[in-house]
């Protein structure tokens, strides 16, 4: 859970909202506090709950997609065949070609891996590979 929302907390667009979100609310504040330090103080307290309210969605979500795609329980297995990835879960069974992917990120214990073109991205746990079809599924996309 933790890796998932490191990965979705690291990607661009929730870097902004984390950066340029608490930077507009001090200068809405700084704006406002000519005569007074109220609004600067609310200002602050405002970007301090919108990082936190932030962060705590994230995580949720993260976690109800964690939930939803591995019951409590289920086993997942996955390998390395040459070009194409195998893996089997309690809900499923599938296929995926190398070629359909544009590349594979491993955050700590979670595989992400990243569709080519578009911005869709399957969660593994790394846990499901052998360290052999981990190193292998590095090597393909190392290059």
């Amino acid at each position: 859970m933790d890796d998932i929302t490191r990965f979705v907390l690291s990607r661009p667009v929730a870097l902004m909202v984390l950066v340029l979100g608490p930077l507009l609310w001090l200068w809405t504040g700084l704006m406002f506090s000519s005569a007074t330090w109220q609004p600067l103080i609310l200002a602050l307290v405002g970007s301090i709950l919108l990082i936190v309210v932030f962060v705590v969605i994230t995580r949720r979500s993260a976690s109800r997609v964690v939930r939803a795609q591995y019951p409590g329980g289920s086993r997942v297995v996955a390998e390395v065949d040459g070009d194409v990835l195998r893996t089997w879960t309690a809900l499923s069974r599938g296929e995926t070609s190398f070629a359909l992917l544009a590349g594979v990120l491993i955050v700590g214990g979670t595989v992400v891996l990243k569709r080519r073109g578009g911005s869709f991205v399957a969660v593994l746990p790394a846990a499901a590979f052998s360290a052999t079809d981990l190193g292998a599924l590095q090597a393909a996309f190392a290059g």
